[in-house]
């Protein structure tokens, strides 16, 4: 027996994929016999991980969870499902979807929840966080949080808060003095230091609402895309920000991408960070990639 579950969170901003608790009731009628649906809506804060939790302890064959949300959402699934034998998945329902730009979700319709297949991807330890797509800090952290600022006043802006979110932190450009440490592909050490505007630690291509930091990144070679920009001249940045959302920035002379399994990033002061989309303080990241960590749903087309 094969039960899919389907949470829907409630925190969800505007999106292109509008999917109602009633749209997913319905499928019931067209499951296959093998299949259980249950459909679960968020009420409060952290109600994923007691969904999860409990679910878990069903006793059934194949559990499949899949989120309807955005990546913090995504994010929030990961943490709660790791370790529990739950194959997990996303309809995204977020404002940025970040996350879901790494498939092709461009024909996906919810009568294609039934054909599935499942495979393992990676997954990044960030401090006693997972994280699923990107974990960045510096200016791209910036703009998100005002990115964020932008939304609470106005949730129908949607992704136009990120454009107008670059704008406004163009005025007030900052950058961390870090100290970097990193176990390459290679096997070897290497240690770099001094002052950045961006240090992005990737497992997915996207983020920012489309930014494109790593054109290469896969979500199952085992490695972690490292992407560090250093202080850029202030009449670069706009056409280097431009080259950095198409991903097409890897000819810049300031932006390196280093290949890696693990890392530190560290820094005297502290500064702004955030998973997946979820913003906090630190000064210190320790991280490292954990391959095939968790069994991901593949829609066919």
């Amino acid at each position: 027996m094969k039960k899919i579950l389907f949470i829907i969170s409630s925190k969800a901003g505007k999106t292109e994929f509008d999917v109602k608790i009633e749209d997913l009731l319905a499928l019931e009628k067209k499951a296959p016999r093998d299949i259980e649906i249950e459909v679960i809506e968020t009420k409060y804060k952290g109600h994923i991980d007691k969904i999860i939790e409990d679910f878990a302890k069903e006793e059934i064959c194949e559990k499949y969870a899949i989120i309807c949300g955005g990546d913090g959402s995504l994010n929030e699934l990961v943490n709660a499902s790791y370790g529990k034998y739950i194959s997990i998945g996303l309809i995204p329902t977020g404002t940025g979807n970040d996350f879901a730009k790494n498939f092709d979700y461009r024909n996906f319709n919810l009568e294609k929840v039934f054909s599935f297949y499942t495979r393992p991807i990676d997954l990044i330890q960030i401090n006693e966080k997972l994280c699923i797509n990107v974990t960045s800090l510096g200016f791209d952290t910036q703009v998100l949080k005002e990115a964020y600022r932008f939304l609470e006043k106005n949730p129908k802006l949607g992704k136009k808060a990120y454009i107008k979110a670059v704008i406004s932190s163009l005025k007030n450009i900052q950058y961390e003095n870090l100290k970097i440490k990193m176990f390459m592909e290679n096997g070897e050490n290497k240690e770099i230091e001094g002052d950045f505007l961006i240090s992005a630690i990737c497992n997915g291509a996207f983020y920012g609402s489309g930014f494109n930091p790593a054109p290469e990144a896969s979500l199952c070679d085992g490695l972690i895309n490292l992407i560090t920009a250093e202080k850029i001249p202030f009449y670069k940045l706009p056409f280097m920000i431009l080259k950095y959302k198409k991903g097409k920035h890897k000819t810049s002379p300031q932006l390196n991408e280093y290949k890696i399994s693990s890392g530190e990033i560290s820094s005297d002061t502290d500064f702004l960070a955030n998973i997946d989309g979820e913003i906090f303080t630190t000064n210190k990241l320790n991280f490292k990639v954990i391959p095939s960590a968790i069994s991901w749903i593949y829609f066919e087309d």
